[in-house]
């Protein structure tokens, strides 16, 4: 039987280069299938928290358990399984420009396919049925032939999306993933992500410059600045105050990257 919890940190502490320290006495649960969104100003270290939480870095001290393990304990192959079980989607899209959508797509089996595979894989693509199948789920089947640099920024983003569907994890972490897209698109993506996560019982975690799509579409956020967690809290618990604090010396923003207002439905909410 898999723990309840995707996600255990405790007193986790990274300090980078000359003791920059970009996270400090944090702690996190994360239980499977939670969405989450993480907002807080530029530097308050969500990057640094993501990179742990698919582990690309590891603490400098502190416990970060996922799944029950200790990634501590993790390497070579136990620890390519593990990214393996982890889809993250990025800011930049790290698509291959010149290659067909399907390529892109098919990617995100890599970490399941031998090095033969992969390459026979770029010559001759396989599961085709697959890469077709997650860009229908995203709304763009249509372009799974096409060159992926002839598509617009909201597309390549759901062809980012796409491949982490092909990827079949059991944790999404999705890092500022709405920031390069014209903010008409930003509320169509957030809403796609939240239904893959609704329809696959994945557990969704999504760093948010925006606040108002970090208020609107998700029942937890939690609130970073300055490498520490300043509020960890349901969405109809976050205050005007909660977030003068979080943002002083910084602007909040909206989903256009505008000075952030409290909506109307929340003034009275709260």
């Amino acid at each position: 039987m898999k723990p309840a919890q995707q996600y255990h940190l405790d007193g986790v502490r990274k300090v980078f280069g000359r003791g920059q320290v970009a996270l400090e006495g944090f702690d996190l649960k994360v239980a499977r299938g939670e969405r989450v969104a993480l907002i807080g100003p530029s530097g308050a270290g969500k990057t640094t928290l993501f990179r742990m939480l698919n582990c690309t870095i590891r603490p400098t001290s502190g416990h970060l358990r996922i799944g029950g393990q200790e990634v501590a304990d993790l390497y070579g192959r136990s620890l390519r399984e593990m990214r393996r079980r982890i889809g993250t989607i990025y800011q930049q899209h790290n698509l291959v420009p010149r290659l067909r959508v399907l390529h892109n797509v098919l990617s995100g089996r890599l970490g399941s396919w031998s090095l033969l595979g992969s390459l026979a894989s770029l010559a001759r693509p396989s599961q085709l049925e697959t890469a077709h199948r997650a860009l229908t789920d995203v709304g763009i089947g249509e372009k799974l032939f096409s060159r992926t640099d002839e598509l617009s920024g909201g597309q390549q983003q759901r062809v980012a999306i796409a491949r982490v569907l092909v990827q079949d994890p059991d944790v999404i972490l999705a890092d500022e993933p709405v920031s390069s897209v014209d903010p008409s698109l930003a509320e169509t993506i957030i809403k796609l992500l939240i239904a893959i996560s609704d329809d696959t019982r994945k557990t969704l975690l999504v760093n948010l410059h925006s606040t108002d799509l970090a208020l609107s579409y998700f029942p937890r956020v939690i609130g970073m600045k300055a490498g520490v967690k300043l509020f960890d809290t349901a969405t109809s618990r976050v205050t005007p105050e909660l977030l003068q604090e979080l943002y002083s010396g910084h602007a909040p923003v909206n989903g256009a990257g505008e000075p952030y207002r409290e909506p109307e439905h929340r003034r009275t909410a709260v």
